[in-house]
């Protein structure tokens, strides 16, 4: 019997940190090409009135065109240190991303984690 487990362990999620802290920006990408799961957490800090971010995939770590789009998020409903979580059953491409389509204000940050599950 094979069992699964997570990419990055509850105790070191460092690895899996695309944003942190961020108010504008493109995420680290993260290979996630031997995972048969994704998943996103996504953390608020302090008052957020306005700003997006999405979740996305792309073949390779350098790949310079569009990437393609898995969830969109609303910073405003991050504000006070909301989070939201996704999943998402395979990363098209392999690579997974955090990216801040419009500039996080308010005076507030958000913090975006990516892991997988491993067969």
């Amino acid at each position: 019997m094979k069992f699964t487990r997570s990419f990055f362990s509850e105790t070191d999620d460092t690895g899996g940190l695309s944003l942190n802290a961020a108010t504008t920006g493109t995420g680290t990408a993260i290979n996630f090409y031997d995972c048969r799961q994704v998943n996103w957490w996504v953390e608020g800090a302090g008052t957020i009135s306005g700003g997006a971010l999405v979740i996305e995939s792309a073949r390779r770590s350098t790949y310079s065109g569009t990437w393609h789009e898995i969830d969109a998020i609303t910073a405003s409903d991050l504000t006070g240190g909301k989070g939201y979580g996704g999943t998402f059953p395979f990363v098209p491409g392999g690579y997974l991303r955090a990216r801040i389509t419009s500039n996080i204000t308010g005076g507030g940050t958000v913090t975006v984690y990516l892991n997988g599950l491993q067969n």
